[in-house]
């Protein structure tokens, strides 16, 4: 919260509304003699002012001790560590600031009981209130980020639920659909019991894409489970023309990442690759302290496939909805290097 124009003329209006209930509250009492409506009007606008300006810096230093417990004691987590503190620090402010507005009225008008007892009286009337105007700021606060929260929070659903689903359609490529058919019909004729392990592998990675779409996060022990299928279906339909490497640490694989985040890559490598058998596509997957970090050699086709990196983009929005880090990826001059985070699981 920062102190805008509805924020300084609420404090107008109340200090306005205080200092209208005083001078009243005096002129009926006979605690104050007004002349006239001219001498009211101008003791409105003198008092007034006075309590505005040092309402102002009250409401200022209030909004700094709250950014600073923000900090140290971010809520909810550390309420009961913040209230005692908050506590402390908003009557500080209090003594501070009406120890100032005692000492100044008393030089304009001296007090006729001695200026260290109004510090005093002054100082604790001062520091009630602005425990009050710290609560009441507090709660405002908490308002208005809950509502910002829930906005947040619709939002990202929906960008959530927009990203599952081009996900989930381009996970579902007709293409790979064509030709993995294409090649079981060749496999059942050659050699049915390959034939079998590719439909096995094949109902493992639509199995597992139907599964996943929905999930935010899955273990990188189940993105490798499916990769492995997915390569398995690739080395069969470049017919053993690509390498595989994986070598990922054991105890990484309860780390968890985007779902899918792999075949992203991977179909990245054999969509823009050429694979032969005198010249294998070489690919390799391993862990590297937080990091998966997945390679490919540089083959380029003849003519490249076009790229509009819808998967890549919707990768990295994924990780933004996750709030990590985000995945990095470069080209060298041999090789092309995608290194996306992994997620400590809480």
């Amino acid at each position: 919260m920062k102190l805008n124009k509805n924020t300084i003329l609420a404090i107008l209006l109340l200090a306005l509304f205080v200092q209208l209930i005083i001078i009243t509250y005096n002129y009926v009492t006979g605690f104050i003699e007004v002349p006239d409506f001219g001498n009211y009007l101008t003791r409105l606008a003198i008092g007034t002012s006075f309590s505005f300006v040092f309402a102002l810096i009250l409401v200022f230093l209030d909004l700094q001790i709250i950014n600073g417990l923000d900090k140290i004691f971010p809520l909810p987590h550390k309420l009961i560590a913040r209230i005692p503190a908050e506590l402390f620090l908003s009557v500080l402010a209090g003594v501070i600031i009406g120890s100032l507005v005692t000492i100044i009225a008393g030089t304009l008008m001296p007090y006729e009981d001695g200026l260290v007892k109004n510090i005093i009286n002054n100082s604790l009337i001062t520091s009630v209130i602005n425990i009050i105007i710290i609560t009441v700021i507090e709660a405002i606060v908490w308002f208005k980020r809950s509502q910002q929260s829930l906005v947040r929070a619709e939002k990202l659903e929906r960008e959530n639920s927009q990203i599952r689903y081009e996900t989930l359609k381009s996970q579902l490529n007709p293409h790979f659909l064509f030709n993995s058919l294409n090649i079981l019909s060749s496999l059942i004729k050659k050699d049915s019991d390959k034939a079998q392990n590719f439909v096995d592998e094949f109902s493992s990675v639509y199995r597992y894409t139907l599964d996943v779409i929905e999930k935010p996060v899955v273990e990188l022990r189940e993105e490798i489970d499916f990769a492995k299928s997915f390569l398995f279906l690739q080395k069969i339909r470049f017919d053993n023309a690509v390498e595989i490497e994986i070598n990922v640490d054991a105890s990484k694989l309860n780390c968890l990442v985007p779902p899918l985040a792999l075949q992203t890559l991977l179909e990245n490598a054999f969509k823009h690759n050429k694979a032969s058998v005198d010249n294998p596509l070489k690919i390799k997957i391993y862990s590297d302290n937080d990091s998966l970090i997945v390679t490919n050699d540089l083959q380029p086709k003849i003519k490249g496939a076009d790229s509009k990196g819808i998967g890549l983009n919707n990768l990295r929005k994924r990780y933004e909805l996750l709030g990590e880090k985000l995945p990095q990826f470069s080209v060298t001059e041999k090789e092309y290097i995608a290194k996306i985070p992994l997620i400590n699981p809480e």
